[in-house]
């Protein structure tokens, strides 16, 4: 899956061309999930795109990758937790928006856009009730299902990636890893 964000404002969530190939009789607009449209930032206030939620007790052990150069790692997070990737979109600016440290949020990276805008990344752990997280992945679930995609098995890990609509409430997209 993969998350792209056009200079107009308009997003989506889409499979890769590598999943359209590996497909049978898929076109490339299958391979869109789900889109929205973003306003354009003004003032000083950045605007939340999009968040990816991925409960602690979803991930699964896996050997160091080799190349590390790509990796941002989030450790010491409780089992019982959730961590949340949250990406800002900014105003033009010529310094990198970056927010000072705090306790509770910590900065991944910010990524220089075409026209000065940034794409801003933080994490921070979050605690949902187990009954929150069940809730929460069935109805992504649904959703999954509705737009045609294939249903877990209990063998799947999952992480949510979560767009908030205008509307209210949490449009998501369950992304599938066999163990």
């Amino acid at each position: 899956m993969k998350v792209s964000l056009h200079k107009t404002g308009e997003c989506q969530f889409s499979a890769t061309d590598a999943w359209v190939k590996r497909q049978q009789n898929a076109t490339n607009a299958q391979r869109h999930v789900h889109r929205w449209r973003v306003a354009q930032p003004d003032g000083h206030e950045a605007l939340l795109v999009f968040r990816v939620e991925i409960p602690v007790s979803e991930l699964r052990l896996l050997p160091e990758p080799k190349d590390k150069k790509k990796v941002w790692w989030v450790g010491g997070a409780p089992q019982e937790s959730t961590v949340r990737f949250l990406f800002y979109l900014t105003r033009p600016s010529e310094a990198d928006p970056a927010p000072p440290p705090s306790p509770q949020t910590r900065h991944l990276f910010s990524l220089r856009l075409r026209g000065s805008r940034w794409l801003v990344a933080l994490v921070e752990m979050i605690s949902i009730p187990v009954a929150d997280l069940a809730a929460l992945r069935k109805a992504v679930i649904e959703q999954s299902r509705s737009w045609g995609l294939v249903a877990p098995a209990p063998e799947h890990r999952a992480s949510l990636f979560i767009q908030p609509p205008p509307e209210g409430g949490a449009h998501g997209l369950l992304e599938l890893c066999l163990i």
